[in-house]
């Protein structure tokens, strides 16, 4: 019964997002199966996590369940209707090439390990005590945390502060195998990694025009050892690869509308961009960092007031979320003091020590091989190509990497130091897909461009 309540709990997210995918990409006069697989894992999981926390307001238990899921059905019909009015054709991409079957054969066979390496290990520390902590609190109270967890200073260990996406997830799972089982809920998280390698394989094929380079990147993507080993990698139920997950999804999908002015693109983008301030509390810098990018490309297009309305889910999402955390009455989470000018002057001299512990991390063979130093290859020939949305894609690999370090200028901690190791690596795998799209893109520069670099 437990495996059959799994299947059916995951069932609802992919059917959930299918249904909003589809309704997004029913203009197409076909839709990529491939495409709209991935992006139903990624918007079924904020969707559900959003619908269990607005419904859970009001009520709980096998109701919530069951409104829940019925309201995943009705998108699901709304979708398939909107494709049958439309006369969408659905379309699985076949590898042209040898070397584009033997590419996509070794990402199945990445996927595949990846999932039977995952349930090998147990959940991490903060997979435990910051984020399946909060599933097994809302499953207990019938489908909703307490708003006594919120304002309790004995649990602020646990980051009360944290968005609910991947905790409520969780939740749904636990909704339908009847116990928070800890063993199963681990699926979530290789999912997710399945979700990232096509869609990074199909973005950089997109952008560059050259399948195999998406196919190949998509096979390098695990060979950076941090994806799948702990801090923060898939095995241990952190939430920093779905956060990349989605910050590669807005990214790409902002740049191909930039690429073609396909509205299509930029409803994805709003889609996805909104669920990084829902998923991590991270995820508002990256938000702001493709809203300020969102800004620059529009512009150049003239398309403000098209890109302007993609910015209102964002920003429900965020307000929404913190007058919740209001009206609950947060206990102050003690880790950084708000940003203020005395803050920083006081403490502008931990820049050297700062960036001193950056440059060790990126240089830190273990857990990144040599992924970082490609990178900032690539992000050079992107700068130097001179076109604005390749220089828009070096900027959000480097743009969040900067921004998540000086943040350690107003860490309360008494080592700061000690704070920044502790945490630096996992805020570096939110951009780790994104700097991949960034080599991909580099890999593809003409042969006259590569010259006269």
């Amino acid at each position: 019964m437990i495996v059959l309540g799994l299947f059916a709990a995951l069932f609802t997210i992919v059917v959930a997002g299918c249904g909003v995918t589809i309704s997004i990409l029913a203009h197409a006069s076909r839709i990529n199966l491939v495409e709209c697989a991935c992006l139903s894992w990624l918007l079924g999981c904020g969707v559900v996590s959003l619908l269990l926390w607005i419904c859970g307001a009001f009520c709980s238990g096998l109701l919530l369940q069951a409104i829940v899921a019925l309201l995943c059905l009705l998108l699901a019909i709304a979708g398939w209707r909107a494709t049958r009015q439309a006369n969408v054709k659905f379309d699985v991409p076949r590898p042209a090439t040898t070397t584009e079957w033997i590419l996509a054969g070794i990402v199945a066979i990445e996927v595949a390990v990846l999932v039977f390496v995952s349930f090998k290990h147990t959940l991490g520390w903060d997979g435990l005590l910051n984020w399946e902590l909060k599933a097994r609190y809302a499953f207990l109270n019938g489908g909703n945390i307490p708003s006594s967890y919120y304002s309790s200073s004995g649990r602020a260990f646990s980051h009360p502060e944290y968005p609910l996406a991947i905790p409520f997830t969780e939740l749904w799972l636990y909704l339908w195998m009847g116990e928070p089982n800890q063993f199963w809920v681990k699926i979530i998280f290789p999912l997710f990694y399945a979700a990232c390698a096509p869609l990074l394989a199909l973005l950089v094929s997109r952008l560059s025009g050259k399948r195999w380079i998406g196919l190949l990147i998509a096979v390098l993507l695990p060979f950076v050892p941090s994806i799948s080993a702990s801090p923060g990698g898939i095995v241990v139920g952190y939430v920093d690869v779905p956060l990349s997950v989605f910050y590669l999804a807005a990214l790409g999908y902002l740049l191909l509308w930039f690429q073609t002015s396909d509205s299509r693109f930029i409803m994805v983008f709003a889609a996805c961009s909104a669920l990084l301030p829902w998923t991590k509390s991270e995820g508002i810098i990256l938000w702001v960092v493709l809203v300020l990018l969102g800004f620059v490309l529009s512009f150049a297009k003239r398309r403000l007031r098209q890109f302007s309305f993609s910015l209102v889910p964002g920003l429900i999402v965020i307000l929404v979320w913190r007058l919740y955390l209001r009206f609950v009455h947060l206990w102050p989470h003690s880790d950084f003091a708000p940003p203020s000018w005395s803050a920083l002057r006081n403490n502008i001299g931990r820049l050297h020590d700062i960036f001193g512990i950056l440059f060790a991390e990126l240089s830190e063979r273990s857990q990144w091989s040599a992924f970082w130093l490609i990178t900032a290859v690539a992000v050079i020939y992107l700068l130097a190509s001179r076109k604005l949305e390749r220089i828009a894609l070096a900027t959000a690999v480097v743009g969040p990497v900067l921004l998540y370090s000086l943040i350690y200028v107003f860490s309360t901690w008494s080592s700061y130091s000690a704070h920044m190791t502790s945490s630096v690596p996992r805020l570096l795998l939110h951009v780790m897909p994104a700097g991949w799209l960034a080599i991909g893109l580099a890999l593809s520069q003409s042969k006259r461009e590569t010259q006269a670099l």
